[in-house]
């Protein structure tokens, strides 16, 4: 296995069962007669698949699952820019924590050989890697992101890659965005209506460490422009406070512009938490079908 995979993996774990079903990017899989295993019934499911037998056992409802024969495509819509640059809260570069995320969604779609692409950006532009399956494949398009991000990227903005989206893709699929928090603008608000319309979305954002210090920390900069950010000692309690507001209502107004437009996301400071936070994810898009 590739270096970025074997990275994500250790993070990840090696157990995919289950991850990723539901939603309406599935009504591209169809079953087999070949009895995969059992998993808890869910509002929605076929209750022909109900294994009575196994239930009474149980003492829960258990739904019989097949093994696949067709296989669900997957977009990654990564973030390449700068913002990659910077520090997450758990102290890693955003840039390794958002390859490994990404590594673990190809993990999943690995053992069920499902399609992968990606379109990857910043703001000058966008470049495509069409869909394929596959360990090589996978490593290979992480290998393309990580590099971009190294390579003197423009500034971030994940909302271009969406805009591609939007423009290129017709044919309904499962979104995976990976960047940092985005502001909720007007043109953020049209690109999710046009693409919740016709594809599942999730959205898996890394954090940034707080540039509001302790008094012992000393001053940082802004990774998009380069310039100096005061520490918090330096600023005053009344400008950390005012700093603290607003972050706060920031992360209302995108939590609110995604809930509109029904895309489950998280929110990860660390590579310890991307399996919590993927396996919650994949529990909302299963019972979005």
């Amino acid at each position: 296995m590739g270096t970025h995979l074997n990275r994500a993996r250790a993070h990840f774990g090696k157990d995919t069962r289950g991850l990723l079903d539901g939603g309406r990017y599935a009504l591209l899989h169809t079953r087999s007669l070949e009895f995969d295993d059992l998993r808890p019934y869910v509002p929605g499911d076929d209750v022909r698949d109900i294994d009575w037998k196994a239930s009474a056992r149980s003492g829960s409802v258990l739904i019989k699952r097949f093994v696949s024969e067709k296989h669900h495509k997957i977009l990654l819509v990564a973030d390449a820019g700068r913002n990659m640059s910077a520090l997450s809260p758990g102290g890693e570069c955003k840039r390794d924590v958002a390859a490994h995320v990404m590594g673990a969604i190809g993990l999943i779609s690995m053992n069920r050989s499902d399609e992968v692409g990606m379109v990857l950006g910043d703001a000058r532009g966008c470049a495509n890697i069409p869909a394929r399956r596959g360990e090589n494949h996978i490593e290979s398009l992480l290998h393309r992101w990580y590099s971009h991000s190294l390579a003197d990227p423009g500034p971030s903005d994940i909302t271009s890659q969406l805009e591609y989206v939007a423009t290129h893709y017709g044919h309904s699929r499962l979104i995976v965005v990976v960047s940092d928090e985005p502001d909720s603008t007007p043109r953020l608000d049209e690109m999710l209506g046009r693409l919740s319309a016709r594809h599942d979305i999730m959205w898996v954002m890394v954090s940034d460490l707080s540039p509001i210090g302790g008094p012992e920390d000393g001053d940082g900069y802004d990774v998009s422009t380069g310039k100096v950010v005061l520490n918090g000692a330096t600023l005053g309690r009344r400008v950390v406070a005012a700093y603290r507001r607003a972050e706060k209502a920031r992360t209302r107004r995108l939590d609110a512009l995604l809930t509109r437009h029904a895309v489950p996301y998280a929110t990860v400071a660390g590579s310890d938490e991307i399996r919590r936070e993927l396996v919650a994810l994949t529990e909302v898009l299963a019972r979005a079908g």
